[in-house]
């Protein structure tokens, strides 16, 4: 067995974790209306990695070192079924100073709402019919242990983790289930997720897998995820399946389904040969594009003998059902290749900005408007019989929108009778990263571009006391500018912020510098030259575009000149906003659509990104424009 250690989350597509725990209705307090609730227990659970496609043993470190429970003691809120899209699922939250890790467990007090809309609810959890609760928290850092080999799953022991919420929910999950994010993060709304569990159950159904649908629905996978598995599941469960290219044994179509996927993962070894390939796909290894368009053909009892290449390429192409069974067609099989190799490329692309930005969804292409509320008016003295004076609370507003960027790939006959697998393996993992690249370009503008913002002032600007005087990178111009961030105050120019700064953002011209100024071994003699130990927390992010600038077409209509001098500090966007990043609600990330090709004789793959990017609180972000 050998231990990896790694500080991302531990899967992209699981922003947030789920757990599930239980209330002690007997803890009920009537005086302060509190109740104790067990949050973790940090027992072992069964998880799917949609990255490697297999299944992990996650175990959850319950100790004070691993847990951050600052989130937790500052008031976190307890939700009604993990629904943080409104406040009127806030149901309670948790009292500040009583989260704690004792023997093996996450305790916390819970001080529940008094409002006439929640009576029915916390009565309820009163009464104890109401027990269950759920966890919501965030990964920090992962130790992976191999598996032995003998069957057992790979254990990713969780060593740095952060409870966000706590919700009251009506089932438990299944010991081995996750929850995915709520709508904001998994782009789904409450219309889009009834219709996944109800196609699930059916397809679970008709499958006569209901325990397997059951499953799926609890673990937040797709519908065609799981029509996947479902594939996979057949495929596994008949070994006694064999394939002749000429003559292919015929078996209905559970059979078809079985044989699309293995000519899918056949696809995508020679795509990727660095990919396992399974034992299905093996016996689609050495088949030629036009060889596999052959197949496909005759499972739909379409029988090519005496058909040229041409045509069987131009047949299998324009091959469709409907259905269930649509996953067996040849042109989604070549589609969900494409699909495979483009995200493979979108996530392999280096993206600096990432710890930077709080990312949100948008429900339209209509303005999105970010409201931000100042902090809540002074107490005046009050005078014996005097009067309560009102106060009110100043805002301020951000507006922008999402865009939408995109390219079309044809898959040709040509393509198919020429064998080129280009069109399924280094084009598309070039339009994956080319879409990643334009997410950088269009947040990194928002920071070099120096945009107006809703206050008429620049975002760096002399108003907004976050632009300092230029020096050079060292230690007192860091410290002068943190200085200036801590004493930032709220819209109504006087409650201060306190903002303590988490990243130095550099060029990369400036990154050995940063490193050493940071993270020397041996200090400066001259005391005034060295950095401090809270100095020395701060992250570094270096970033070519601020040395080279940003000229895409497609975000600025005039290129942004870079600076290889300038350097920034930036608050985390949990303390307060930076810079947003927006996806159109339910196309987090690239996607692609296929249709029957009209501008080519063949299938066009249309590589789609919804996404917009704006500063939203200069307070978050300070610059100097270096010596």
């Amino acid at each position: 067995m050998t231990d990896t250690t790694t500080a991302v989350r531990a899967d992209p597509a699981d922003d947030k974790m789920r757990r599930s725990a239980q209330i002690g209705a007997s803890s009920f307090d009537e005086a302060d209306n509190t109740i104790e609730v067990i949050w973790t227990t940090g027992a072992a659970v069964r998880r799917w990695s949609w990255r490697s496609e297999r299944y992990y043993s996650e175990v959850l470190e319950v100790t004070p070192q691993a847990i951050r429970l600052e989130r937790l003691n500052a008031g976190a809120p307890f939700l009604n079924t993990h629904d943080d899209s409104a406040l009127s699922s806030v149901i309670g939250s948790v009292v500040p100073g009583t989260a704690r890790v004792s023997g093996g467990k996450g305790f916390a007090r819970v001080k529940l709402s008094r409002a006439a809309e929640d009576a029915a609810i916390v009565e309820k959890i009163k009464d104890g019919i109401i027990r269950n609760i759920s966890v919501g928290y965030a990964i920090h850092k992962v130790v992976k242990t191999d598996a032995d080999g003998d069957g057992t799953d790979e254990e990713w022991r969780v060593v740095d983790w952060e409870p966000l919420e706590i919700s009251a929910v009506p089932v438990p999950a299944d010991a081995g289930s996750q929850i995915r994010s709520h709508p904001d993060e998994d782009g789904r709304s409450d219309r889009a997720e009834r219709t996944r569990t109800t196609t699930i159950a059916e397809l679970a159904r008709e499958a006569k897998l209901v325990d397997m649908g059951l499953r799926a629905i609890e673990d937040g996978q797709t519908v065609d995820a799981f029509r996947t598995a479902l594939i996979r599941h057949f495929s596994e469960k008949d070994d006694a399946l064999t394939i002749d290219n000429r003559t292919p044994s015929y078996a209905g179509e559970d059979h078809t389904e079985k044989r699309a996927v293995a000519m899918r993962e056949a696809l995508i070894h020679r795509a990727d040969p660095t990919r396992e390939l399974n034992p299905a796909g093996r016996e689609y290894r050495g088949f030629s594009l036009l060889d596999m368009a052959r197949e496909s053909l005759e499972l739909r009892n379409v029988k090519t003998r005496g058909m040229g290449r041409e045509e069987i390429a131009r047949e299998a192409l324009a091959q469709r059902s409907g259905g269930y069974h649509a996953t067996s067609d040849f042109p989604i099989i070549l589609g969900n290749v494409v699909n495979t190799t483009l995200r493979a490329g979108y996530e392999a692309a280096g993206q600096t900005f990432r710890p930077l930005v709080r990312e949100a969804t948008a429900a339209n292409f209509k303005a999105i408007n970010r409201a931000q509320l100042g902090e809540g008016p002074a107490f005046d003295r009050v005078p014996e019989n005097g009067e309560y004076k009102r106060g009110s609370v100043t805002e301020g507003k951000e507006s922008y929108k999402i865009a939408t960027f995109g390219k079309v790939i044809g898959i040709t006959r040509q393509v198919i009778i020429n064998d080129d697998m280009n069109a399924f393996s280094r084009i598309p993992q070039l339009m994956g990263g080319a879409a990643a690249q334009l997410e950088s370009d269009l947040v990194w503008a928002q920071i070099l571009g120096n945009p107006t913002m809703g206050d008429g002032q620049t975002l760096f600007s002399v108003p907004h006391k976050n632009l300092m005087t230029a020096a050079a990178l060292n230690v007192p111009a860091i410290g002068k500018m943190r200085a200036s961030m801590a004493k930032q105050t709220g819209l109504d120019g006087k409650t201060v912020l306190n903002i303590v700064p988490q990243f130095l953002i550099v060029p990369v011209e400036l990154e050995t510098t940063a490193d050493q100024l940071l993270n020397a071994v041996y200090h400066p003699t001259d005391s005034a030259g060295a950095a401090t130990g809270s100095m020395r927390k701060l992250q570094i992010i270096a970033e070519a575009r601020l040395d080279n600038g940003i000229s895409n077409p497609a975000v600025v209509s005039t290129a942004i000149a870079g600076s290889t001098t300038a350097w920034y500090l930036a608050a985390s966007p949990a303390q307060v906003d930076t810079v947003e990043l927006a996806y159109l609600e339910g196309n987090r990330g690239v996607y692609i659509e296929t249709r029957q090709g009209f501008d080519v004789d063949g299938l066009e793959v249309k590589a789609r990104l919804d996404v917009g990017a704006k500063a939203m609180d200069h307070r978050g972000l300070a610059k100097n424009a270096g010596a």
